[in-house]
Protein backbone atom coordinates (compact mmCIF):
# COMPACT_ATOMS: atom_id res chain seq x y z
CA UNK A 1 0.00 0.00 0.00
CA UNK A 2 2.82 2.10 0.28
CA UNK A 3 4.13 1.60 -3.24
CA UNK A 4 0.60 2.63 -4.29
CA UNK A 5 0.33 5.29 -2.65
CA UNK A 6 3.92 6.89 -3.74
CA UNK A 7 3.65 5.77 -6.68
CA UNK A 8 0.16 7.60 -7.06
CA UNK A 9 1.58 11.00 -5.48
CA UNK A 10 4.24 10.82 -7.63
CA UNK A 11 1.80 10.65 -10.58
CA UNK A 12 0.00 13.30 -9.40
CA UNK A 13 3.10 15.48 -9.27
CA UNK A 14 4.32 14.81 -12.67
CA UNK A 15 0.78 15.59 -13.68
CA UNK A 16 1.03 18.90 -12.14
CA UNK A 17 4.28 19.71 -13.05
CA UNK A 18 3.06 18.65 -16.68
CA UNK A 19 0.21 21.25 -15.98
CA UNK A 20 1.91 23.98 -14.57
CA UNK A 21 4.58 23.58 -17.04
CA UNK A 22 2.19 23.94 -20.22
CA UNK A 23 0.37 26.96 -18.34
CA UNK A 24 4.03 28.65 -17.75
CA UNK A 25 4.93 28.13 -21.08
CA UNK A 26 1.49 29.48 -22.66
CA UNK A 27 1.54 32.22 -20.15
CA UNK A 28 4.88 33.10 -21.79
CA UNK A 29 4.07 32.77 -25.28
CA UNK A 30 0.96 35.28 -24.32
CA UNK A 31 3.56 37.96 -22.94
CA UNK A 32 5.87 37.63 -25.76
CA UNK A 33 3.13 38.11 -28.32
CA UNK A 34 1.80 41.30 -26.50
CA UNK A 35 5.00 42.44 -26.50
CA UNK A 36 5.95 42.09 -29.72
CA UNK A 37 2.69 43.96 -30.62
CA UNK A 38 3.77 46.73 -28.64
CA UNK A 39 7.00 46.65 -30.30
CA UNK A 40 5.47 46.87 -33.69
CA UNK A 41 3.02 49.82 -32.82
CA UNK A 42 5.90 51.55 -31.38
CA UNK A 43 8.15 50.94 -34.52
CA UNK A 44 4.68 51.89 -36.80
CA UNK A 45 4.13 54.79 -34.76
CA UNK A 46 8.01 56.13 -35.43
CA UNK A 47 7.94 55.30 -38.75
CA UNK A 48 4.61 57.10 -38.65
CA UNK A 49 5.98 60.04 -37.64
CA UNK A 50 9.56 60.85 -39.27
CA UNK A 51 6.84 59.99 -42.73
CA UNK A 52 5.18 63.10 -41.70
CA UNK A 53 7.91 65.07 -40.82
CA UNK A 54 9.33 64.01 -44.48
CA UNK A 55 5.97 65.02 -46.45
CA UNK A 56 6.17 68.53 -44.39
CA UNK A 57 9.47 69.11 -45.50
CA UNK A 58 8.84 68.18 -48.91
CA UNK A 59 5.68 70.74 -48.62
CA UNK A 60 8.13 73.30 -47.75
CA UNK A 61 10.40 72.44 -50.32
CA UNK A 62 7.58 72.64 -53.19
CA UNK A 63 6.76 76.09 -51.53
CA UNK A 64 10.09 77.18 -51.72
CA UNK A 65 10.66 76.09 -55.65
CA UNK A 66 7.28 78.12 -56.25
CA UNK A 67 8.68 81.15 -54.72
CA UNK A 68 11.85 81.08 -56.25
CA UNK A 69 10.11 80.20 -59.97
CA UNK A 70 7.94 83.65 -59.69
CA UNK A 71 11.14 85.46 -58.18
CA UNK A 72 13.36 84.35 -61.47
CA UNK A 73 9.68 85.33 -63.95
CA UNK A 74 10.00 88.65 -62.10
CA UNK A 75 13.55 88.99 -62.89
CA UNK A 76 13.42 87.85 -66.56
CA UNK A 77 10.58 90.36 -67.06
CA UNK A 78 13.11 93.26 -65.55
CA UNK A 79 15.86 92.19 -67.46
CA UNK A 80 13.47 92.36 -70.29
CA UNK A 81 12.19 96.05 -69.48
CA UNK A 82 15.80 96.94 -68.88
CA UNK A 83 17.15 95.37 -72.56
CA UNK A 84 14.25 97.14 -74.03
CA UNK A 85 15.17 100.66 -72.50
CA UNK A 86 18.92 99.72 -73.48
CA UNK A 87 18.16 99.24 -77.37
CA UNK A 88 15.93 102.74 -77.23
CA UNK A 89 18.86 104.40 -75.53
CA UNK A 90 21.03 103.38 -78.44
CA UNK A 91 18.74 103.83 -81.19
CA UNK A 92 18.88 107.71 -79.55
CA UNK A 93 22.28 107.78 -78.82
CA UNK A 94 22.88 106.93 -82.55
CA UNK A 95 20.17 109.26 -83.57
CA UNK A 96 22.38 112.48 -81.62
CA UNK A 97 25.63 110.94 -83.26
CA UNK A 98 24.51 111.70 -86.56
CA UNK A 99 22.82 114.90 -86.09
CA UNK A 100 26.20 116.31 -85.03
Amino acid sequence: MTVELSLLLSGISVAFAIFFGISSKNRNDRKDTEQETEDRAATHTLLMTKLENIADDVKDIKRDYRETRTEVQDLRDRVIAVEQSLKSYHKRLDGAKTDQ
